[in-house]
């Protein structure tokens, strides 16, 4: 089976950003080192509208170039790079040493078609100058995909022709998000036009989900224990606080949720059960999300682990070569 781990490259969007030092730089370091231990590639979705952000603030741009150079260098080592777009950052702004963020602007479709194509062009732009091997990828900013049919134009001129923003049964309504993927084809992979959820035989587009699982009440409970109890091994390494609408706590902890396989922290530990499980349905592949900002150094060891098991039985690939 072809297993693709990604990774969304980005600081928080709550009340606290974080450094890039603790959010991008230093776990990234830690992922790349993991890679080269096993020889294997990951894919990147490097939040692009935070580093023009940087480009217009000079208190900024000795942080921009480090992620520039991590960048180029994972991209020199034959990792992947996608576009990845929270185009809130078109609203944000640099206050006392701080960014201040509007989420109102927290998805393309908060933009007039015109505008949200103006940004996927300028961003992919940006992005492949710095690349030697351009973008094929998208992965929309908080899995925020729909409506597509306004930047579809723009994601083809821009050389993007898979996305994987999608994980089947998920859905969020709850402002600032607004996707519904309970509903979608029932099928490894699938080409599509104006909504990445309804296949399209004709489409331009390939859809790539991003596998999903059930997570149960207890899954959390153990969560939140080990995080109280254990801080120094279950406590993210990023250093900001996430933006709100992700579900309440008691929502958490009183009911199952359907969500992505993740390398994120103790979500980690989930990756064996929904490698069995996509082995017992014959998938072709599984994709798994992952932010560096949300690693925890229990979680580390935990998806080294799960690589150092499967790297020789399975083969870990980019996004784009699952094609």
């Amino acid at each position: 089976m072809k297993i693709a781990i990604t990774w969304d490259y980005e600081l928080f969007f709550g009340e606290r950003s974080g450094s890039v030092e603790q959010c991008m730089l230093e776990p990234t370091e830690r992922l790349l080192a993991l890679a080269d231990r096993y020889k294997i590639p990951f894919t990147f979705f490097p939040d692009t509208g935070c580093l023009i952000k940087f480009e217009e603030q000079p208190e900024c741009h000795e942080d921009l170039q480090r992620v520039k150079t991590q960048i180029q260098t994972w991209d020199g080592k034959g990792h992947e790079t996608g576009l990845h777009i929270h185009p809130h950052w078109e609203k944000s702004v640099w206050k006392d040493g701080h960014w201040k963020h509007d989420l109102a602007h927290y998805k393309l479709s908060d933009f007039s078609g015109e505008e949200a194509s103006r940004i996927v062009e300028r961003y992919a732009a940006y992005m492949n100058v710095l690349l030697a091997h351009p973008m094929q990828s998208y992965r929309a900013g908080g899995w925020c995909a729909q409506p597509f049919a306004p930047v579809s134009e723009a994601m083809q001129k821009a050389g993007i022709r898979i996305d994987s923003s999608v994980f089947k049964g998920g859905k969020n309504t709850t402002k600032p998000y607004r996707y519904d993927y309970t509903h979608v084809p029932n099928v490894p992979h699938w080409t599509f036009t104006d909504d990445p959820a309804v296949l399209d035989s004709e489409g331009f587009f390939t859809e790539i989900p991003i596998a999903s699982m059930h997570y149960s009440p207890l899954f959390f409970w153990k969560l939140f224990v080990l995080g109280r109890f254990n801080p120094k091994q279950h406590k993210p390494i990023g250093n900001g606080v996430p933006a709100k609408g992700g579900g309440s706590k008691k929502d958490l902890l009183t009911r199952s949720h359907r969500l992505c396989v993740s390398a994120d922290g103790y979500f980690s530990t989930q990756l064996n059960r929904a490698l069995n499980k996509a082995q017992r349905t014959n998938a072709p592949f599984m994709v798994v999300i992952g932010h560096p900002k949300a690693l925890t150094p229990f979680g580390l060891f935990t998806l080294e682990a799960f690589i150092a098991k499967h790297h020789r039985n399975h083969e870990f690939v980019t996004l784009s070569s699952i094609l």
